[in-house]
């Protein structure tokens, strides 16, 4: 599958042969050729690339940087953001994910976490190739923040009193955070001022708060399997999302979902009919317009970036048309 770098002019068939090659060449799956094959099968499917795209895009900020270097990078931040993915599908019970089998559902949630550390084993590895200090730095509040969104969202499971602020600074945890990073690292191997680093970071916190809305739309109002998951599928997980909140509004809604958690039948049809009236209610729209508002902030902060602005809204565009 072809992400989005081809588009953007780098070398796709280069960085998919380097991140194949850091998993299929490592000693420590040596013996383990079913797993090995599974990762590699799970990462040859790995969807846009993103992630890397934005930290390729950052490190023309510079020129003194090698391609070696650049794509390895690259590389890296796609592992740790597949570490994210794997823990993320064993702790929503997610059973799928663009139609593939999660791994905990292919083997166990035993192997998946497994393979979810190794992954991240193998990206801090990579990383601890280029010696810059405030890379490692950002690396480690990456975590921490990757860690606490997570816990926020655990923490706040049935919460039909969630605060909007609450939702966007869980949703810049657990999305901006690694879109940030991604920029910032770039930035760092370009050898960009604090300043610009900063901006970097801001940039990638508000496409990344952007994207988290968009896949919270589409949960309620998108197409089940295009989206590899049932529709309204985190509401009966528990997780109270932007169109949840707006809906939440609606006392009689409201009402109706503290009686569903409180006789704890998520199997209702009731449930399903909410799900339906969510998506073709008012906080939809309200949610696209707030997403359209962290669009205009980041369309703002690339200005402060001539020669990564036009790339940047051309990333845009392909993203949330």
């Amino acid at each position: 599958m072809m992400g989005y770098l081809t588009k953007f002019g780098y070398d796709e068939r280069y960085f998919n042969d380097l991140l194949i090659q850091t998993i299929a060449e490592d000693p420590v799956l040596e013996k383990e050729d079913d797993l090995k094959t599974s990762l590699c099968e799970l990462i040859a499917n790995g969807g846009k690339r993103i992630r890397p795209l934005f930290l390729l895009m950052a490190t023309e900020l510079g020129d003194k940087i090698s391609k070696e270097d650049r794509y390895l990078a690259a590389v890296a931040i796609e592992l740790l953001h597949l570490s994210s993915l794997i823990h993320d599908d064993i702790i929503d019970h997610s059973s799928v994910r663009h139609n593939v089998l999660t791994l905990h559902e292919r083997y166990n949630k035993t192997i998946a976490l497994k393979l979810g550390n190794y992954t991240l084993n193998r990206s801090l590895e990579l990383f601890a190739s280029f010696p810059f200090p405030p890379l490692h730095l950002q690396l480690a509040d990456t975590m921490k923040q990757l860690c606490l969104g997570e816990l926020q969202q655990q923490d706040n499971l049935f919460n039909f009193n969630l605060s909007l602020e609450d939702y966007i600074k869980k949703s810049d945890q657990k999305t901006g955070t690694l879109i940030s990073t991604s920029l910032v690292i770039g930035g760092i191997l370009a050898h960009a001022n604090e300043e610009k680093l900063d901006e970097l970071k801001k940039l990638g916190s508000s496409i990344g708060i952007a994207y988290q809305i968009k896949d919270d739309i589409l949960d309620f109002s998108g197409d089940s399997p295009r989206l590899g998951k049932p529709v309204g599928h985190d509401l009966k997980e528990g997780v109270v999302t932007l169109p949840t909140i707006f809906a939440l509004e609606d006392e009689l809604l409201k009402d109706d979902l503290s009686q569903i958690y409180q006789q704890c039948n998520w199997d209702t049809p009731l449930l399903d009919l909410l799900c339906q009236r969510i998506s073709h209610g008012e906080s939809i729209k309200k949610s696209e317009e707030l997403c359209q508002t962290y669009i205009n902030i980041t369309r703002s902060i690339a200005k402060n970036f001539p020669l990564l602005q036009p790339k940047i809204n051309h990333l845009i565009s392909l993203i949330f048309n």
